[in-house]
């Protein structure tokens, strides 16, 4: 797993978020939702790298169910001390996806875990509702980027919200992509 990080953070220094497709049969390879993780996890991978690689590669997570994600949610481990217009690490960026792209209200799984350290819950609290803000979603940009193939395909976004709720996630308040 520590080569595959090390691969990433060396082709990020030299790729844009758009060629993640080039690692994509790699990333595949191997467990993903370990990777997801580890990746939520490395301080040396910026927040915007993970949104574009959860973006452009949604098979990395297409198969995955509301315990999988919990499992993620659970296990990342969050900057109690987190600034939202400073810090650029991606220990929030799972919660951002889900409410952002897959229109899941992760803010109320989080909160209701009762697993989680309440130092987390309250670093939450002080970047909500900043945190969930993402200008790639505003407008009608994100829809061609699903259209002309820069994003993965618009159908795994739009059924793992289904699988979500159907497993017990509330819709975030954001209109369907």
């Amino acid at each position: 797993m520590e080569q595959i990080i090390i691969k990433l953070i060396d082709f990020l220094k030299f790729n844009d978020w758009e060629s993640y497709k080039d690692l994509k049969s790699e990333l595949l390879s191997i467990d993903t939702k370990n990777l997801i993780l580890r990746i939520l996890n490395e301080k040396r991978i910026r927040d915007s790298d993970v949104k574009a690689l959860l973006l452009v590669i949604p098979e990395l997570w297409k198969d995955f169910n509301l315990e999988d994600w919990m499992y993620i949610i659970r296990k990342v481990d969050r900057s109690a001390n987190y600034r939202i217009l400073i810090d650029n690490e991606p220990c929030f960026e799972d919660i951002r996806f889900l409410y952002n792209w897959i229109g899941i209200d992760s803010v109320k799984l989080y909160k209701n875990e009762s697993g989680l350290p309440d130092k987390y819950k309250k670093s939450l609290d002080r970047v909500f509702p900043v945190l969930l803000i993402d200008p790639m979603r505003d407008g009608e940009l994100y829809k061609e980027n699903f259209q002309d193939g820069t994003f993965g395909n618009i159908k795994y976004f739009r059924d793992m919200k289904i699988r979500l709720i159907n497993q017990g996630a509330n819709a975030s308040p954001l209109p369907n992509l």
